[in-house]
């Protein structure tokens, strides 16, 4: 059974608890995510999001330039144990309604999964799945598939 491993992003984009929004922000625009894990020594004190820009600096009048990331971002954090199956994690994502998942082993950040990189999986998967059932359906009624690449096997 395919674990949450294999579709998070082992490559986590991070920041300091006492990093300004605005150089998170930046980073944030630079790696083309919508969210960072605040990590302190290792551990995750946060997770600070698109929305929490939005809803905490942008939303309260708040000086990006000199709000320290910690203080903005969500520090109750939902996350998943990297030997999870995939079918948990999408009840993760149905019942609390978020779009970033951190992903621990041992109690540290190893990966983040977001709903589209989650979604991406699940369609590049169904589309392996149709492909494989057309192909064993046109072999059982004698089509070979592969027919017009190299020529007509002898017919």
């Amino acid at each position: 059974m395919a674990g949450i491993e294999t579709v998070m992003i082992s490559e986590i984009i991070t920041a300091a608890p006492n990093e300004t929004v605005a150089e998170v922000a930046r980073r944030m625009c630079g790696n083309r995510v919508g969210a960072v894990l605040v990590v302190e020594h290792g551990a995750l004190r946060g997770l600070f999001s698109e929305r929490d820009l939005l809803t905490r600096v942008v939303g309260q009048n708040r000086n990006p330039e000199t709000t320290k990331v910690d203080e903005v971002a969500t520090h109750e954090v939902v996350t998943i144990d990297a030997g999870a199956p995939l079918k948990h994690v999408l009840e993760v994502f149905r019942r609390k309604k978020f779009r970033h998942l951190p992903v621990m082993r041992a109690g540290r950040p190893v990966g983040i999964v977001s709903t589209r990189d989650f979604l991406e999986y699940l369609v590049e998967g169904l589309e392996r799945y149709i492909d494989q059932l057309k192909y064993q359906r046109d072999l059982a009624e004698g089509i070979d598939p592969y027919d017009h690449v190299g020529g007509s096997y002898g017919r």
